[in-house]
């Protein structure tokens, strides 16, 4: 651990050894007081009353005084921020973080994706310099953030959503205040628009997806990862409206930006494809990531609720981190970490007030 501010630990230092070398030599003026005179002082001192309660007294003062001094120092420890180096816990993470993009092909109310949201909301505690995003197919619902309550609680408030839509389907008391809060978080997630000419396409959501990412068409020595969870087939397939790009404009996009495709392709629903799912896997391969086929149906959760199929899943690609597309050189990168030192100063300030309370008692 590393002061951030090392001089005002230094100034401190000296004046703490000043302050102990003034106590200690410079005479004190006495009072001019005239004491009673006492005989037999010498057998008074010889009590075991007396002797205990001077050496109670002498205890109590060593504890006070070593309290203040440990709070003392604690506090100006404190108020050097203490950092240790990134590098030292997390090595190449430190110097290359992680950026993750949840990229989601199906409805906010599907459970499926409430279990996805409840994943990465549970670990963005842990983040120290990553950033997590979320798009749908057609909206940025939580733009690439480095903001870990935030973006905890944007991903709990979507997650959420399903249990009220669930509540809906099977007749449950849902309250109006609830049935307008899904009205919005739906809207908030996913606008979808019906065009004329156009209709999107999985390749079209992935492209959307991809550059949510900061400056998306050049490498970055951040290490990027994307995790597309939902339908392999977005229209029917009689539909012939044009799209805006195709599996090799995606594949060239990912390229460029250095970026890892996953995917976990829904296995229980209507709308997915052969084709869908081969230019999934065709896509993850090249870039060097992971494809998964997912049927939640009679799967068992864990305590969370969230499926264990699923969890092993997300695991096994959380696991499997990207490298950087652009290593260079290792940026140093501190921490400040006032917890400790924090700690020690309140618990000698709670410690040392009981302490006087007993004194004057």
């Amino acid at each position: 651990m590393e002061l951030r501010w090392w001089p005002i630990a230094v100034v401190a230092a000296l004046l703490l050894v000043a302050g102990g070398a003034a106590a200690w030599l410079m005479p004190v003026q006495r009072l001019q007081r005239r004491l009673r005179p006492l005989a037999h002082v010498d057998r008074l001192t010889r009590l075991p009353e007396f002797a205990r309660v001077h050496r109670v007294y002498l205890v109590s003062m060593a504890v006070t005084a070593s309290l203040l001094l440990v709070a003392l120092i604690a506090a100006v420890v404190a108020a050097a921020r203490p950092q240790h180096l990134a590098a030292d816990d997390v090595g190449y993470e430190a110097a290359h973080p992680l950026d993750v993009m949840l990229c989601i092909g199906q409805p906010v109310t599907d459970p499926t994706t409430a279990d996805l949201l409840r994943f990465y909301a549970s670990r963005t505690g842990s983040f120290t310099s990553q950033q997590i995003g979320v798009t749908s197919t057609d909206l940025r619902a939580m733009p690439m953030t480095r903001d870990r309550t935030y973006a905890e609680q944007r991903l709990r408030y979507f997650a959420d959503l399903a249990q009220i839509q669930q509540d809906l389907d099977t007749g449950g008391d849902v309250s109006v205040d609830a049935r307008l809060e899904l009205a919005r978080g739906i809207e908030a997630f996913a606008r979808p628009v019906e065009y004329v000419d156009y209709a999107p396409t999985l390749e079209d959501v992935l492209a959307l997806c991809l550059t949510g990412f900061p400056k998306s068409d050049v490498p970055s020595d951040h290490r990027r990862q994307l995790v597309y969870l939902g339908y392999t087939q977005l229209r029917s397939a009689d539909d012939k409206r044009p799209s805006l790009y195709d599996k090799n404009q995606v594949k060239a996009m990912a390229q460029r930006g250095g970026i890892q495709l996953n995917a976990i392709s829904r296995a229980d629903v209507a709308q997915t494809s052969q084709a869908g799912n081969d230019a999934l896997r065709d896509l993850t391969d090249s870039s060097g990531g992971l494809f998964t086929l997912y049927n939640p149906a009679g799967t068992a959760t864990t305590d969370g609720g969230t499926g264990r199929v699923l969890e092993a899943d997300l695991d096994e690609i959380a696991a499997n981190t990207p490298p950087a597309a652009v290593v260079g050189e290792s940026t140093t990168r501190y921490l400040d970490f006032p917890q400790t030192a924090v700690s020690v100063a309140l618990v000698s300030v709670l410690l040392l007030s009981v302490s006087l309370l007993g004194l004057r008692r």
